[in-house]
């Protein structure tokens, strides 16, 4: 079975985040895939408000990412914790899907005339293998 790592925010609004995580994770599920998400597993344990243990856990997500076939971004914005997880899926030239906050994808190849998304977002996604 094939494992996507699930990229989404998780500061903020955690209780809308961790819903939202756990919707992107069952819809993972439910295609055929096995879905890892580290953020509604670390915080089970590491405490997000501690800098220490907030970096611990986003770097052990990433080494769970090294064994997935595919990340998914969700949102129309990139959080730092995201943005950092997206610079190691650039150098480990995982393939990453797109979609915006209603889980709804977001074409690369039409990305610069999409209006879901940012500059900001756009420049965030730069480099990394589309699919």
């Amino acid at each position: 079975m094939r494992k996507v790592f699930i990229c989404s925010p998780y500061r903020g609004d955690i209780e809308r985040n961790v819903a939202a995580a756990r919707c992107h994770a069952r819809v993972a599920a439910l295609c055929g895939y096995c879905p890892v998400v580290p953020h509604l597993f670390f915080p089970q344990f590491l405490d997000d408000s501690d800098p220490q243990e907030r970096i611990l856990g986003i770097t052990l997500g990433v080494e769970m990412m090294k064994d997935c076939d595919e990340v998914w971004l969700f949102g129309n914005s990139i959080s730092n914790g995201m943005a950092y997880e997206l610079e190691q899926v650039r150098k480990l030239g995982i393939p990453v899907r797109l979609y915006d906050d209603h889980s709804c994808r977001i074409d690369p190849s039409t990305m610069m005339i999409d209006d879901r998304i940012s500059d900001e977002y756009r420049q965030a996604v730069r480099g990394l293998k589309l699919d």
